[in-house]
């Protein structure tokens, strides 16, 4: 009888589940002892904003243990995603028109900002070959210019009303050569010799300063755009997303400010 029941014991033990592993990925640097959270956020962010929030994402979960991963994309193709998926906890597009659109359909419970600003600038090869001054310079006709996605960027819809208080637009639109998916893309296109001239981002512009010449927009005509940061009402984890956004509020106009964006009007 003895021997049974050790028989038993020995067969239930190797029938007894495995305890599952956590598909949480730490990395190696990581201290448990500094690990608060074992949660995940999902964001989405505008290409154009990538790399400040990037590092803002990874000072967050150094914190707080709460991991933030993301999908990047144009403010609008973004938008478009959140209202088909209806799910994720941030949504951190390139502009304020796009959270007070999303915050209209119901998609957005709170938001903070600006956390920086979008500051439209036009940008040509370095040397400025067709020796573009002005936005009034734009409409020549020798002028090959280039814009974000005027639907889906934050940029590109500005650049539009800039044209319209300027009252050139007319005459600008017609010397466009290409209509590029997002902000970045931008001063790729101008690199690879498509245009003499193009509407992007200050911060780009500054970061590629070795690369190309920077024309301020006069500041009567231009568009510039605040960078929010909202919580989407689709999340489960209300309380973690608000901490994300009080923490994006405390810390990110340093980190943008760090990546050439303007996060004061009145800087240079």
């Amino acid at each position: 009888m003895m021997l049974m029941s050790a028989i038993a014991i020995v067969l239930l033990a190797g029938c007894a589940p495995s305890v599952p592993t956590s598909g949480t990925t730490t990395s190696p640097s990581a201290q448990p002892s500094t690990v608060k959270s074992n949660s995940v956020l999902f964001a989405y962010v505008g290409t154009g904003i990538k790399e400040p929030v990037t590092e803002l994402a990874q000072m967050y979960e150094a914190k707080t243990g709460t991991k933030v991963e993301m999908t990047f994309n144009s403010s609008g193709a973004l938008l478009s995603q959140v209202e088909t998926a209806k799910k994720g906890d941030i949504y951190l597009p390139g502009g304020m028109p796009y959270v007070e659109k999303a915050k209209n359909a119901g998609h957005v419970s709170e938001t903070v900002g600006p956390i920086a600003y979008h500051v439209p600038v036009i940008m040509t090869p370095k040397g400025n070959p067709a020796q573009i001054k002005s936005l009034k310079d734009l409409t020549r006709s020798n002028v090959k210019l280039i814009l974000p996605d005027t639907e889906a960027t934050a940029i590109g819809k500005s650049a539009l009303h800039i044209f319209e208080k300027a009252e050139i637009s007319k005459d600008v639109l017609k010397n466009v050569q290409a209509y590029v998916e997002t902000a970045p893309k931008v001063l790729t296109t101008l690199q690879l010799g498509q245009g003499n001239a193009a509407i992007g981002e200050y911060s780009a512009a500054v970061k590629a300063k070795d690369m190309v010449d920077l024309i301020e927009i006069d500041p009567q005509f231009n568009e510039v755009e605040q960078i929010p940061c909202a919580v989407l009402t689709y999340s489960n984890q209300q309380t973690e997303a608000t901490n994300f956004l009080d923490f994006m509020a405390k810390e990110g106009p340093k980190v943008f400010e760090k990546y050439g964006f303007k996060t004061r009007l009145d800087t240079p």
